[in-house]
């Protein structure tokens, strides 16, 4: 069994653009994970501050590519499309 080494893409304090984030680059064949430290987890959930952010990691190995397609996703490059609409 291999152990992959996981590298810190971003960080986001925004439980939604996390997901949107790590699906788009699920769908261009990079694995991703969302990690979260802190508080979050427990009773009463904290939204702001530090304690409040997500981080998006990759594999080591792919960390170039996914900086590229974020940066393209950042500046407007890349339109993400509603998946729950009908042609």
């Amino acid at each position: 069994m291999s152990h992959e080494k996981w590298a810190t893409l971003t960080k986001v304090s925004d439980r939604l653009q996390a997901e949107i984030i790590k699906s788009a680059l699920e769908a261009q064949g990079i694995p991703a994970h969302i990690f979260q430290e802190g508080l979050t987890h427990f009773a009463y959930p904290v939204n702001v501050g530090p304690l409040s952010e997500m981080e998006i990691a990759v594999p080591e190995n792919r960390l170039e590519e996914a900086r590229t397609w974020l940066e393209d996703y950042e500046d407007g490059g890349i339109e993400l499309e509603n998946l729950d609409e009908t042609d």
